[in-house]
């Protein structure tokens, strides 16, 4: 009897350290082809991670230095946010065709803050979203068209009054207007908007290394082209 259970102990080990070596062939140390597909797919893992990155935002607002809106924090003690009502306009026109409805409220809600010491941001909220995706799209189709070239003038001004630093979106417009105002007026335009953000200071490597930071910079530059074109002073 022991000898018998002395025995299938015996066989058990053996059985188990075959069962044992085998699985270690079967895994066995990573080939340089193992280790390239899992290089890929950290690789691949990665390049997911990035993509999945918060891209900058359409388009930056400018706020004077220590103002206390940056961040669109609402102004002290006011019962509804002012600076929630043009998103709520664009909300309302989103499956709406007419933009002359839009431009109508937006208007409306400029004139009602025209004292208010934040109206540079609501005149960047309403320039922006009428810029960008009612005109621009409306004066590509047709560049002849007074009331769209009329709408663009107003929203460029109030980017000047509101002292905009988005370069890019000031040069687009003052393109457009080539023709529709003057050349004295859109040269002064340029030239004012390029000193203002040349003489921005770099307080972040996002200032010139983000999307926004080099536009700026670029177009300040072309800006400031146009003005000595337009002038004759290139």
């Amino acid at each position: 009897m022991n000898f018998s259970f002395a025995n299938r102990a015996v066989w058990a080990l053996v059985i188990c350290s075959v069962v044992s070596l085998a699985s270690c062939e079967k895994m066995g140390p990573k080939t340089s082809s193992d280790q390239q597909q899992q290089a890929a797919d950290s690789s691949a893992t990665t390049a997911d991670t990035a993509s999945t990155k918060a891209k900058e935002p359409e388009y930056e607002m400018t706020f004077p230095q220590g103002s206390k809106y940056v961040g669109l924090t609402p102004p002290a003690g006011v019962k509804k946010n002012p600076f929630e009502e043009i998103p709520g306009i664009i909300k309302l026109h989103a499956d709406k065709a007419n933009w002359a409805d839009k431009h109508a409220d937006i208007k409306g809600v400029l004139l009602q803050n025209m004292k208010k010491d934040y109206l540079f941001v609501l005149q960047q909220q309403g320039a922006n979203e009428m810029l960008r995706h009612e005109l621009f799209p409306h004066y590509y189709q047709d560049m002849g068209n007074a009331n769209v070239l009329n709408t663009i003038g107003y929203y460029t001004e109030q980017l000047i009054e509101a002292k905009s630093e988005d370069s890019e979106l000031i040069y687009k417009c003052l393109r457009a207007l080539k023709g529709h105002w003057s050349d004295q007026q859109i040269a002064q335009v340029a030239l004012a908007t390029a000193k203002r953000v040349q003489a921005r200071p770099v307080v972040s490597a996002a200032d010139t290394t983000s999307r926004h930071g080099s536009y700026r910079q670029i177009y300040a530059r072309e800006l400031k082209k146009m003005a000595q074109k337009l002038t004759g002073n290139a």
